[in-house]
């Protein structure tokens, strides 16, 4: 274990998570489920969890956040919030992907789908060997999607829509996995953090205003 304590937050999907584990492997986790709330939430919820492991942020060793994919606002709150408390405290920030998050979260699985939430009629997915090697991640609909086990948020929707499979329904990740995943990485990498760029498999949905347009006669002034 890390010498410090580490912090782990996630905002990607429908909800707020957040664990601090501590040198020992003594873990503090909590989550919020709330699909607009997050930016009102989730610094909360990190002060809440803090407080419940008895330290101050100053004394963190490291933060984890999830990259994405998931919810186009959740991501950048969470992934935000990440870099603006390593960038004051001087705390490395490591990313973690959000779909080797949910396989881990979901095992012991083997091989697996890990199916999130995309908000439209496709779904993100990512499979997963039982050494927990992720393929390329991909946007799929329900009629191209097959697999022995799928877990994630999306899961139940998918088994409406009826794909047969071996469910596990999970809504949010769990942040103690995703805070020992990412010191994990950490020390891999040489107690050097991967940057955490956000992975958007897709741009915001964007909508054009119904609203009628002024025009304004420039001849006029």
């Amino acid at each position: 274990m890390s010498d410090k304590p580490v912090l782990a937050i996630d905002s990607a999907l429908g909800g707020c998570v957040a664990a601090v584990v501590m040198p020992d492997g003594t873990a503090y986790g909590d989550s919020i489920v709330t699909e607009r709330e997050q930016a009102a939430k989730l610094v909360p919820l990190l002060q809440e969890v803090m407080a419940e492991a008895k330290i101050d942020f100053p004394q963190l060793g490291l933060i984890v956040t999830t990259t994405g994919p998931g919810s186009f606002t959740g991501l950048r709150i969470s992934l935000s919030t990440a870099r603006s408390l390593g960038m004051a405290l001087d705390i490395p920030v490591q990313g973690i992907s959000t779909f080797e998050a949910m396989y881990h979260s979901c095992a012991p699985l083997g091989d697996a789908l890990v199916v999130l939430e995309s908000k439209r009629a496709d779904f993100y997915v990512q499979a997963f060997d039982a050494l927990g090697k992720g393929a390329e991640p991909e946007c799929r609909l329900s009629g191209a999607i097959k697999a022995k086990t799928i877990c994630g948020d999306a899961a139940h929707r998918l088994k409406i829509e009826g794909v047969e499979s071996d469910y596990i329904e999970r809504g949010l990740i769990d942040p103690v996995v995703l805070a020992r995943l990412g010191l994990a990485q950490f020390t891999e990498n040489g107690q050097k953090a991967d940057k955490p760029e956000p992975h958007y498999m897709r741009g915001a949905d964007v909508s054009v205003s119904t609203k009628s347009k002024r025009e304004i006669d420039i001849n006029s002034y």
